[in-house]
């Protein structure tokens, strides 16, 4: 096949798959099932030059999808493969219930960063990770008719992945209608010493003003918007749950007619069954956002 043919035709076959599963009229009982697919992302685009890898994103899509709610990007932990979500949680058994659109993307090691720097030892990919998810990622996705501007768009992520809900918000500003932030670091200079982001933004004493202004937060509480479920263990000996705690009174502070709600577990510790416990609730919060 002619190779320009074939890239004209590809969102059409992704969209052609995915509404497959979309034949069941509104209303009707949710069966069990689903379908889940895989597209393939560029790392970056054309104009760099050179062979772009791809990255694997799994879109899950209730066997019933007339009635969707809407789409949730899922975010992973740092490292972790974004099939942890789908094996170790009962996210898809949720989204099947509730009638949501689930996709999974593949993140690697990434702080959800938008630049690099001399310093930076730590290179997810040939694009920073927080630029991708905006620059790639989302209209990829977008062009196959999913997180469609003015749509039903929602985040959920744990650890990493749960800081990556809060930067993914702020770098594609109106995109989400809510988002659920699990386990995350919302402000990089209360872990002055943590090599995920020393390697990322160079010795935190020698870049002080970088670590406060780029791809932190708590930084852009004014210009804070999306409605936002926080959630944190107590026990937690990987992220301290203070993290979360500053994010929200920061945002309940300046926003105080703001949609958040910060739920904090006594026992639970940096773990699946502390984040699969979330998840109703998280379900819940994002049904409940108008």
């Amino acid at each position: 096949m002619n190779p320009s043919l074939k890239n004209a035709l590809f969102p059409l076959v992704v969209m052609l798959l995915i509404a497959a599963q979309c034949a069941c009229r509104e209303g009707a009982p949710i069966p069990a099932g689903g379908s889940l697919v895989t597209l393939k992302v560029p790392e970056r685009t054309e104009s760099t030059g050179g062979a772009a890898a791809a990255i694997p994103v799994d879109i899950f899509t209730p066997s019933c999808a007339g009635a969707l709610r809407g789409d949730v990007l899922v975010l992973p932990g740092w490292n972790h493969s974004r099939t942890r979500w789908q094996k170790e949680t009962r996210i898809m058994n949720l989204a099947r219930e509730r009638r949501f659109r689930l996709v999974f993307p593949e993140m690697g090691k990434t702080n959800y960063e938008t630049a690099y720097f001399p310093e930076t030892i730590l290179k997810w990919a040939a694009t920073p990770g927080g630029a991708w998810v905006r620059d790639m990622l989302i209209p990829a996705l977008q062009k196959n008719g999913l997180l469609t501007n003015g749509g039903k768009n929602y985040l959920v992520g744990y650890s990493t992945g749960g800081r990556g809900v809060l930067l993914v918000s702020l770098q594609n500003p109106g995109l989400f209608t809510a988002g659920a932030s699990l386990s995350g670091d919302c402000d990089q200079t209360l872990l002055p010493d943590e090599p995920l982001y020393t390697e990322q933004y160079g010795p935190y004493k020698q870049f002080r003003e970088r670590w406060t202004r780029v791809d932190n937060p708590m930084t852009d509480i004014a210009v804070w918007r999306m409605p936002l479920y926080l959630g944190h263990g107590k026990k937690d000996t990987v992220c301290p749950w203070s993290q979360t705690q500053v994010f929200y009174d920061a945002v309940r502070t300046t926003h105080p007619n703001l949609r958040i709600l910060l739920h904090l577990e006594e026992t639970a510790a940096h773990d699946f069954a502390y984040w699969n416990s979330e998840l109703p609730a998280v379900f819940d919060f994002f049904q409940s956002v108008p």
